[in-house]
């Protein structure tokens, strides 16, 4: 794709933050003619989705799945050569055995969703008949619905059964909120089934990472920039960030670095710490937030999960991810599976030695002979992702100041509202690239084309 370059060629923008939002902001102000240098005060690139190791082994800080509507994220992995063999492209299945499965068919959308709906075990007759006619509905009124609706008031007036909400649109709404249902936004919810359910075929497909997350985008991002003379610095904290109407200027460690504009990437609660004087939007409150809860188990076994990926309709761990089958270097006799629990629950008060002890317990329902781990690493994002209730306020990209931008999953998305996932991560970051770059022409009296 031709990228038409900004008429600030040699203009300096500083990006403060290496997380995907981070490094797609990064990525794109290279795409527009700009100079970037990326700031990250931890040790790995990624943010909340990076790599983290343990026992020898390559673990992330969540498990986390793409979906083929990640246009945006897509897009930047062709821009910075990500082989496909880094993911696994699978048509949409949703498994929950032995009680539930779903399965996208090769055929040309709508037809697609309209037969997995139709064929989906688990379903009576009236409940397949109830999300056609549920999606049909939605798909007339454009995905749109009040603005105060809840996911599960949204539910409740269209007459989904209780089978269908705890099979089919509960395991959505929670894995791509992350907020549970009586308090998700509804809008929020049809913006992602419009583009990824009501959307080509393609869309639907789920994207199995198949190295860590940090290796998936952020590191070849940097070695993208790195061949186009920009530098990524890491466990490089920013402090005594200062701005004019000329430039912007901080500290890392003893070193004044001064940019032509800076695009502040990093978490919300981390984002106090490099900005001070960041004014909330009027009428706003703090944001809130739910936790993501990983566990990994390894074993020493022959045994394999009947899936490399599937949920559970009961229990306490809602998903369960066999890592050997999706790594690219597999080691037969060793098999690590990560348990996901989404949002908060009754889990949020269980002890890491309780929360190994429920999740093997509950992978033996599924695997009687599965012997005891070797060992368990339990991760916990408290603030994992913000809360995506129907009130909530987000930050706009610009900031009061005309060289600081903003960037993170928790901004406003510049089209559609999307929750807090790594695609509206990275369209966040796009977003914040392009205005920073035409605030730099503006100052400068050019004029600017975006491709």
């Amino acid at each position: 794709m031709k990228q038409a370059k900004a008429a600030c060629a040699g203009a300096n923008i500083a990006v403060i933050g290496g997380g995907y939002s981070g490094m797609a902001a990064a990525v794109r102000v290279v795409e527009l003619g700009a100079n970037v240098t990326v700031f990250e005060a931890a040790p790995v690139l990624g943010g909340r989705a990076r790599r983290i190791e343990y026992q020898g082994h390559t673990l992330d800080n969540g498990q986390h799945i793409l979906s083929g509507a990640y246009r945006e994220l897509l897009r930047l992995f062709n821009v910075v050569d990500v082989p496909s063999r880094a993911y696994e492209r699978v048509p949409l299945a949703l498994a929950m055995p032995p009680h539930f499965s779903l399965r996208a068919p090769l055929l040309p959308a709508p037809l697609h969703m309209a037969m997995a709906l139709l064929t989906a075990k688990g379903l009576s007759w009236s409940d397949r008949i109830l999300a056609v006619r549920f999606m049909a509905k939605m798909k007339k009124a454009a995905f749109q619905c009040a603005g105060n609706l809840t996911v599960a008031r949204l539910l409740q007036d269209h007459h989904q059964s209780a089978t269908l909400t705890k099979f089919l649109w509960q395991p959505l709404s929670i894995s791509a909120l992350n907020t549970p249902l009586a308090t998700a936004s509804a809008q929020v919810f049809l913006n992602v089934l419009r583009d990824a359910l009501a959307g080509e075929r393609e869309a639907s497909d789920l994207l199995l990472p198949k190295v860590d997350l940090t290796a998936l985008f952020p590191e070849p991002a940097a070695r993208w920039l790195a061949a186009r003379g920009c530098n990524t610095h890491t466990g490089s904290r920013v402090t005594n960030l200062q701005t004019n109407e000329r430039e912007v200027s901080f500290m890392v460690k003893d070193r004044l670095w001064s940019f032509d504009a800076a695009i502040v990437a990093v978490g919300p609660r981390q984002r106090g710490d490099v900005i001070p004087y960041l004014d909330a939007p009027p009428g706003s409150t703090a944001l809130q937030y739910e936790p993501i809860v990983t566990i990994y188990l390894c074993f020493t076994t022959d045994i394999e999960l009947p899936m490399p990926m599937f949920g559970q309709a009961e229990g306490c761990v809602q998903w369960f991810f066999d890592r050997r089958a999706l790594s690219l270097h597999r080691t037969e006799k060793t098999m690590i599976v990560a348990g996901v629990i989404s949002a908060s629950g009754a889990h949020d008060k269980m002890s890491h030695e309780e929360l190994a002890a429920v999740a093997v317990a509950e992978l033996r329902n599924h695997l009687p002979d599965l012997p005891d781990p070797d060992w368990h690493k339990v991760v916990t994002e408290k603030f994992a992702t913000f809360a995506c209730t129907p009130d909530t306020v987000r930050l706009p990209t610009h900031t009061h100041l005309p060289n600081l931008f903003l960037a993170g999953d928790d901004i406003q998305n510049p089209e559609r509202a999307y929750p807090a996932t790594l695609e509206g991560a990275v369209r966040n970051g796009v977003s914040a690239a392009e205005q920073a770059v035409a605030s730099i022409s503006k100052r400068h009296r050019s004029p600017l084309r975006l491709a």
